[in-house]
């Protein structure tokens, strides 16, 4: 609220609403001019929205000339400012009595008559009396008038004003009694002080002041707003109330907030948080605020046929169906479990305010129980083409359907069977599993050094041997000469010849490798010494692709190559989010699957991560977004090169001759590997004609027989990218490549092998290569490191 004031020649004074209009004329106006008549008005002033207006006095005989009005100040303080050329006391001329006359001259000097003065006697005892009488009282008086003109000669003028705009109830100057004055304009003495101001709906304000002589003083005075009240309703609901991020309390009820622009929310259990801006009046106002809390929780009904199955939401119990209860706004795992029937499990939405229905939901038969052992145990089971686990088996299948088991362990036959269980039933399956022999010709030098076959001595080590399919451990040793070591799994119908050499303690240091290497993550690598070999295959070979062309190669430099490709359970500690997803209706993302769908960039990363995890030097690095081999080659991780593939692959023991993984002819024998089989009929549409190999799509590794490098599924279960860039050769039969590891560039990498997806014979075959850009379904891959 501004202040307005008035500024004439008679001073400076303040002014209210109930001064105006203001009127101008001579004596007795509130604003005197010159020239205008006692009791007469020749204009008023009035204030309005439009401004300043001086409206003439309807029949006055003159005008306002030579006088100045306008309105001049601040928002916060105006003042209307009257100007002429007269000042401040207007002598006025002497007014005659009615019959007086004076005569009139030629100059402005009027004659002023002599007149006999004679002095009044007055008796001496009177006048006594009266001058004592006058002395007592002209004492004090001019006392005081001297004490008032030395206090006006002192004091200062001083304005006080507030902000915010305000009209204070009260002012006071502490430490003096001699302020005076009206409103805010205030006479001081010089002096220290603290003023005190009082205005209504605003905290009394007290501040220190210094009042000097001189000039007229303006004081400002910052004024808080007392606080308001504020009364909240929630509608019953027993809520929080949190005020510019401070707790204050539990409503619904009425709080004491501080003026101005406050930050509010309200919390309540089951119901969404509500923000809201509220401008508190303070100064002791009272305010009232409705808030509508919506609720974050819904009712839900849950109905099961039977009845009373006890319903279990995100693992706690809420009663048996029929059932009615409120649950959170959310994502929640629903279970309806009835003694008698099958589990009922799902996942539920609930939105807020939103009645939720389940059901009915019929409640099948409970699952038949399976028991499979097997002797020798571990042996591992597969129920309609799914991998199970291993004996002793107990797993839950479907009631009164035909269940056919596959039952197979690394030495053993694999056995059949086939099962129906009733509902609430259990059925027991066991079977004797028929060991399979394999021969290991054993040929090397010395020749009269001892041969010891898992811990048992066996006699000369040149010998012929018939083992069960299993892994063994292999010792050939004899004083003065460092022992030959090695782990070998026999082969049904697939002899496999062992060759040692025992060198001198010295030698074998310098030529002494270790035959395997184990992974943080558990996975084998085992050592291949290389030699010399010729890949591709011949001209006249049925099947053969131009991209086959045959060259000699010679790998100098030993390298481990795993046992089996990366699982998707190998790859997940790599890459958590990774999934091999499902093809057709069949799962390919179990744990010992081998991994697919990833690309040749994501092999080599996962390569580079192994080999950090174990301590190795990476054996890639990245340029420009793509990993390439690191030069000189480290002995980190990598992909095989497509050479060290071949030769592993076709080894038969012997040497790098083998035609399929199997041997050199057709058909293609049973259980010898996983590719497209008679049961994937409805996944693609050309198969291998009469072969079953007992899995629809890729099996768990190692679920087949090892080749005699002991390797599993090199050439089968699923293809496998190799280093190489791809590139078809041509070079003349006198080239020889050493440690070749393809071209340094190109569009693809090179694939070999073949999958659960190939059912053409010539693609069993081991010389055959493709190229590819980008991951498969049936595309994995494995690892390989030098040795050295």
């Amino acid at each position: 609220m501004s202040s307005l004031w008035l500024e004439d020649p008679l001073g400076l004074r303040p002014l209210t609403g109930a001064d105006l209009p203001l009127s101008v004329g001579g004596p007795g106006a509130d604003i005197v001019v010159p020239g205008c008549g006692a009791g007469e008005v020749r204009a008023r002033i009035h204030l309005t929205a439009a401004g300043l207006q001086v409206i003439p006095e309807p029949g006055a005989a003159g005008g306002l000339s030579g006088v100045g009005i306008r309105l001049e100040g601040s928002p916060d303080r105006q003042t209307i400012a009257v100007s002429h050329g007269g000042i401040a006391n207007l002598t006025q001329p002497p007014l005659l009595a009615a019959g007086d006359e004076v005569e009139p001259t030629t100059d402005d000097r009027i004659p002023i008559p002599e007149i006999a003065w004679q002095p009044r006697e007055f008796a001496s005892g009177g006048r006594q009396r009266i001058s004592r009488r006058a002395l007592y009282v002209a004492g004090p008086v001019a006392g005081v008038a001297l004490l008032a003109l030395a206090y006006l000669f002192m004091a200062a003028t001083v304005i006080v004003t507030t902000t915010p705009a305000a009209e204070p109830e009260a002012i006071d100057f502490h430490g003096t009694v001699l302020d005076v004055g009206f409103g805010a304009r205030r006479l001081v003495p010089p002096g220290e002080y603290e003023l005190s101001v009082a205005a209504p709906g605003y905290r009394t304000a007290r501040q220190a002041v210094s009042v000097t002589r001189g000039a007229r003083q303006e004081v400002v005075v910052a004024l808080e707003r007392l606080p308001g009240r504020v009364a909240f309703d929630t509608g019953g609901v027993a809520a929080t109330l949190v005020v510019d991020g401070t707790t204050r309390g539990a409503l619904p009820g009425e709080f004491e907030l501080a003026a101005g622009t406050r930050e509010i929310t309200v919390r309540a259990p089951r119901y969404v948080a509500k923000n809201l801006r509220l401008e508190v009046n303070g100064g002791g106002e009272r305010q009232a605020v409705a808030v509508a809390l919506e609720p974050a929780f819904a009712p839900v009904t849950v109905v099961s046929v039977p009845a009373g199955a006890r319903v279990l939401v995100d693992g706690r119990d809420f009663g048996a169906t029929p059932l009615a209860t409120e649950l959170d706004a959310g994502r929640h795992a629903l279970v309806l479990a009835h003694p008698q029937f099958r589990r009922f499990e799902s996942q539920i939405t609930v939105q807020p305010g939103k009645l939720l229905q389940v059901g009915p939901v019929e409640l099948g038969l409970p699952d038949g129980r399976l028991v499979v052992r097997s002797n020798p145990s571990g042996a591992d089971v597969s129920a309609g083409g799914q991998y199970r686990g291993r004996t002793p088996l107990v797993v839950s299948v479907a009631p009164g359907l035909p269940q056919e088991l596959l039952i197979s362990k690394a030495g053993f036959a694999t056995a059949t069977a086939s099962a129906r269980v009733e509902s609430g039933g259990e059925r027991v399956v066991a079977v004797e599993l028929r060991a399979m022999l394999g021969e290991l010709r054993i040929s090397g030098t010395p020749a009269d050094a001892e041969l010891v076959v898992d811990g048992v001595p066996r006699g000369a080590a040149n010998q012929t041997l018939q083992l069960p399919a299993v892994p063994h451990q292999l010792e050939i040793r004899k004083a003065g000469l460092e022992s030959f070591r090695r782990s070998v799994t026999p082969q049904q119908d697939q002899p496999q010849l062992i060759e040692y050499v025992l060198r001198a303690p010295e030698a074998a240091r310098l030529a002494g490798l270790r035959e395997r290497v184990t992974t943080a993550l558990g996975s084998e690598l085992l050592l291949v010494g290389g030699g010399r070999f010729t890949m591709g295959s011949p001209r006249r070979e049925a099947g053969r692709r131009s991209n086959e062309t045959e060259r000699t190669v010679v790998l100098q430099r030993p390298f481990y190559l795993a046992r089996h490709a990366v699982t998707n359970r190998e790859f997940r500690e790599f890459r958590a989010g990774h999934l091999s997803g499902i093809f057709g209706e069949e799962t390919l993302d179990l744990e010992r699957q081998p991994v697919v769908r990833v690309s040749w960039q994501d092999a080599a990363a996962f390569c580079n991560w192994l080999s950090q995890r174990d301590g190795l030097v990476p054996a890639y690095q990245s340029r420009d977004g793509s990993f390439e081999l690191i030069e000189p080659a480290t002995t980190g991780y990598r992909l095989p090169t497509e050479a060290e593939w071949e030769y592993a692959a076709r080894h038969d023991g012997r040497g790098a001759t083998r035609r399929y993984p199997w041997g050199d002819a057709l058909p293609v024998p049973a259980r010898a590997g996983n590719w497209a089989d008679v049961s994937a009929t409805y996944l693609t549409q050309v198969t291998i004609t009469g072969f079953d190999d007992g899995f629809r799509v890729s099996a768990p590794v190692g679920s087949f027989a090892r080749n005699p490098l002991g390797l599993h599924d090199l050439g089968g279960n699923v293809l496998e990218w190799t280093h190489d860039f791809y590139s078809i050769y041509v070079v003349g039969p006198e080239h020889v490549a050493t440690d070749p590891r393809g071209p340094p560039g190109g569009d693809g990498h090179v694939i070999r092998g073949a999958g659960w997806l190939t059912g053409r014979l010539t693609e069993l075959r081991l010389a055959a290569r493709s190229v590819g850009t980008s991951g498969r379904p049936d595309l994995g891959f494995r690892i390989a490191r030098y040795a050295e």
